[in-house]
């Protein structure tokens, strides 16, 4: 295999931290995916034996990266192979610390990097309790991992426990300081980050894409059988607000796991949902559009008249403007209930 040795790739020294992400991800994907390149005893074994990941991670990983046919990737851990120590601190121990992590656990790994599409539909007989005023918003996006937590003492081959959904992250960012740019339904998540030596917490944005996919998740976990029976042509399914699902956001950088767990968990669902349609429908409007520089995560304002841009919700039309500022009062009420606990340090 040609050698890269471009040191632009490491930038100011330090390894790409997005790429570092992408990577850990993948690793973690490989020693799960039963379609991947290594063999079920080979996953076995790597996943309840520290030695043998370790041994893996040094000697054998590059070639399963390129059998799985991520080049890229490839690349770049055959780049931080070059510096052991820079491949112990950020590859080598985050997967060791993960994998101790998951053979302490009582739990089985249902699913890894599962891609989902959902059809929302905004009619009570979707959402118990809501204004029946029609429309829909496709949600897509992917899985990082769910999970099945059992009880002390269950048997984990019976398939039974509770589901989380597991989302990694690479570290959890920086302290947030003022953004420059035109103000947004989500400007203060993705303002820029300076150093801070204070202890990170997860933000309101993690809290949102988690819930966001328990929605998805209804879809697959007790629905499948509706779906199969209807053909792929079943229009509404019945969210259930009580459903018993863990969400917790795993941080690969240190191993510290946070479980979202609001202080009013149907009044975060409705207030999310809530939100997503106001702002859905204010950027059907044309009142307010997505801002491609910040990854979709923030709406940006149109410069038209707020007065001649309307919207059907329902039996009746409103401003674009109107929904955008109630989908930024559905925010704040979301937002007002968000509460982390530490799970693991």
């Amino acid at each position: 295999m040609m050698q890269a040795r471009q040191t632009t790739l490491f930038g100011k020294g330090c390894p790409d931290p997005r790429m570092v992400g992408t990577l850990l991800h993948t690793i973690v994907n490989v020693l799960h995916d039963e379609k991947g390149p290594l063999a079920q005893d080979l996953r076995i074994r790597l996943l309840d034996n520290t030695d043998a990941l370790a041994r893996f991670i040094q000697q054998d990983l590059l070639q399963a990266l390129q059998q799985a046919g991520k080049m890229n990737l490839a690349i770049f851990f055959n780049e931080l192979s070059y510096d052991k120590r820079t491949l112990a601190t950020t590859i080598s121990a985050p997967i060791l610390r993960y994998q101790q992590e998951l053979a302490k656990t009582n739990t089985t790994v249902f699913t890894a990097s599962e891609r989902f599409q959902c059809k929302l539909i905004s009619t009570k007989n979707t959402f118990a309790e809501h204004p029946d005023r029609g429309g829909y918003v496709c949600l897509i996006g992917e899985f990082d991992q769910i999970r099945l937590r059992h009880e002390q003492g269950q048997d984990p081959r019976k398939q039974q426990g509770i589901p989380a959904i597991i989302e990694f992250k690479k570290g959890l960012g920086g302290k947030k300081k003022a953004a420059t740019s035109l103000p947004g339904l989500f400007a203060e998540l993705t303002e820029e980050e300076e150093e801070t030596n204070e202890v990170i917490q997860p933000t309101h944005a993690h809290a949102m894409q988690l819930m966001t996919y328990w929605l998805a998740f209804q879809t697959r976990w007790n629905k499948n059988a509706q779906y199969k029976e209807a053909r792929g042509l079943l229009q509404e399914i019945p969210m259930s607000l009580c459903q018993p699902v863990e969400l917790i956001l795993y941080n690969l950088n240190d191993g510290c796991q946070y479980q979202l767990e609001p202080s009013d968990y149907r009044e975060a669902l409705m207030a999310l949902i809530e939100c997503i349609f106001y702002l859905n429908w204010a950027m059907k409007s044309g009142y307010a559009w997505q801002s491609p520089e910040h990854e979709c995560r923030r709406a940006q304002l149109t410069e038209l008249p707020a007065h001649a841009i309307q919207v059907q919700v329902g039996s009746m039309p409103i401003t674009g403007q109107e929904c955008y500022l109630l989908a930024k009062t559905a925010f704040d009420r979301f937002k007002e209930t968000i509460r982390w606990k530490q799970i693991t340090r």
